[in-house]
């Protein structure tokens, strides 16, 4: 297992993935970037986190690689190589209802973003 990670700005980290034993890392420096958020907000974003990575891991070959950008105020999680859209199910409800919003983008990429205020209204 290779599990590099490449700080590039305070704010935004690439991670290597090289498969489902790489995910605790990834948990610990998605902790790491959300230090300074309430203790909810830091639970539901390792959640999404570990909700993408771990599709990436099922439905795709690895290694992966994660990016994680936080931004005024949203906190964007991007991996590459998922291939198809996830279908729907339990994964795709943790989605819709822990990010503010996600979706696909070229070349197999799936991502998901979360604002990092007090919560989200959730109805």
């Amino acid at each position: 297992m290779t599990d590099s990670l490449e700080e590039q700005t305070p704010a935004t980290a690439a991670v290597r993935l090289d498969g489902p034993e790489g995910l605790a890392p990834l948990r610990r420096r998605v902790r790491a970037m959300l230090a300074d958020c309430p203790d909810p907000v830091v639970i539901d974003v390792v959640l999404l986190v570990d909700e993408l990575a771990a599709s990436a891991c099922v439905t795709a070959f690895p290694p992966f690689e994660v990016r994680l950008s936080r931004t005024a105020g949203v906190l964007r999680v991007e991996v590459d190589g998922v291939g198809a859209p996830p279908e729907p199910g339990i994964g795709t409800g943790v989605l819709d209802t822990i990010s503010t919003r996600w979706g696909t983008g070229p070349d197999g990429v799936l991502w998901a973003e979360r604002e990092l205020g007090a919560g989200l209204s959730r109805s």
